[in-house]
């Protein structure tokens, strides 16, 4: 039979054998110096973005393409693994048509929305098509950008003759940021 004695005892060497393992020890005369202790900071790929809110189509004429105003996209504090990545923006709606205001009522389709190759600063822009089914590039940053932005990113949806419900038609949209 055991003892309270011989528990503690036990428990005593296991804390000092933890506490023994985790730090290293020695004896210095004071003052000093020697002693140093690494610091490390992991950073991950990262990027700070700024993407419109929301994109209006102000329709006036069904028959006719409807230019929204030009959008601001900002990316800024890049960091990726080496200097020859590049930073990547991408698009997708989240669903294969717009919802109209009216239940049932014919609206357009994600595949009616589609942008121009915006100039950019530190990126090129790709021209692209909308779709619920994969992402669109928008733009590329170039490699070892710290920054890439544009203020000219232009959406514009297809005519649609067939629409004949005013009121607000949305879709949403994500936008994908990748290194790659």
């Amino acid at each position: 039979m055991k003892t309270w004695g011989s528990r503690i005892w036990l428990a005593a060497d296991l804390v000092f054998a933890a506490s023994a393992s985790a730090f290293a020890q020695t004896t210095v005369t004071l003052p000093d110096t020697s002693q140093t202790t690494t610091v490390s900071a992991n950073v991950s790929e990262q990027a700070r973005v700024i993407v419109p809110s929301g994109i209006t189509f102000n329709v006036t004429n069904i028959g006719v393409s409807t230019v929204a105003s030009a959008a601001t996209v900002t990316v800024d504090q890049i960091v990726t693994a080496t200097a020859t990545k590049q930073l990547k923006l991408s698009l997708q709606a989240n669903a294969a048509s717009f919802t109209p205001p009216v239940g049932g009522a014919t609206t357009w389709a994600a595949t009616d929305v589609s942008w121009n190759a915006a100039a950019w600063t530190n990126a090129t822009g790709s021209t692209g098509t909308l779709s619920n089914s994969a992402y669109t590039t928008v733009a590329t940053c170039q490699a070892d950008a710290a920054a890439c932005s544009t203020t000219g990113l232009v959406f514009t949806l297809a005519a649609k003759a067939t629409v004949q419900r005013s009121g607000t038609h949305t879709l949403v949209v994500t936008w994908k940021f990748e290194s790659i």
